[in-house]
């Protein structure tokens, strides 16, 4: 199993290719608190559909790496990262400003009991300083929909500042959204 990052009580490792983690991921993209913001304008995924969607995520080599947030042994979210730059034909008119070596992640704590912990902002902090450690991150930039204020406050709590809006790939009641871009830069010196 690889372990990507731990810190405390949480680590981040490798998604894998099993029925537990599809199955947890399904429970919490049908959670309303992830709903609202993960894809509103499609139907809550299975489990199956979910192994069939993120299968690539969950093997070494593919162009995003998927990934479990554990919270004391327990599966509690989902997060991946990946190089904007290999997404760049997908994504153009986004003008995220990526370079070779600008990542980017996705995150969602899905256990609703795990809310309020500080899981996210502590588990993107960890990512980030992994990317530019262990990866070569020169920056990481994401993007979040302009009303979810509580993602852009654990964003910030993380080291991202806000850049930006930007209009996003992702739709909400079929119409593309406003977002922020944010971005994070490690500390040097």
């Amino acid at each position: 199993m690889d372990v990507f990052a731990t810190e405390g009580d949480i680590t981040i490792r490798r998604l894998r290719d099993h029925p537990e983690d599809w199955a947890a991921m399904a429970r919490w993209r049908a959670e309303p608190h992830v709903r609202e913001w993960w894809d509103p304008d499609e139907p809550v995924p299975t489990a199956a559909e979910l192994a069939e969607h993120y299968a690539e995520e969950a093997t070494p080599g593919g162009r995003a790496t998927g990934c479990i947030i554990e919270l004391d042994g327990r599966p509690v979210g989902y997060l991946q990262f990946y190089r904007w730059a290999d997404f760049a034909d997908e994504i153009p008119d986004v003008m995220i400003g990526e370079g070779p070596d600008t990542w980017g992640i996705d995150i969602h704590v899905g256990d609703p009991a795990a809310g309020g912990r500080g899981v996210g902002s502590r588990s993107v902090a960890k990512i980030c300083s992994y990317l530019a450690t262990e990866r070569g991150a020169s920056d990481v930039r994401l993007t979040t929909e302009l009303g979810n204020v509580r993602a852009q406050r654990a964003y910030e709590r993380a080291g991202f500042r806000k850049v930006r809006h930007a209009l996003d790939s992702d739709t909400r009641d079929g119409e593309r959204v406003w977002c922020w871009l944010m971005r994070w830069t490690p500390v040097t010196g």
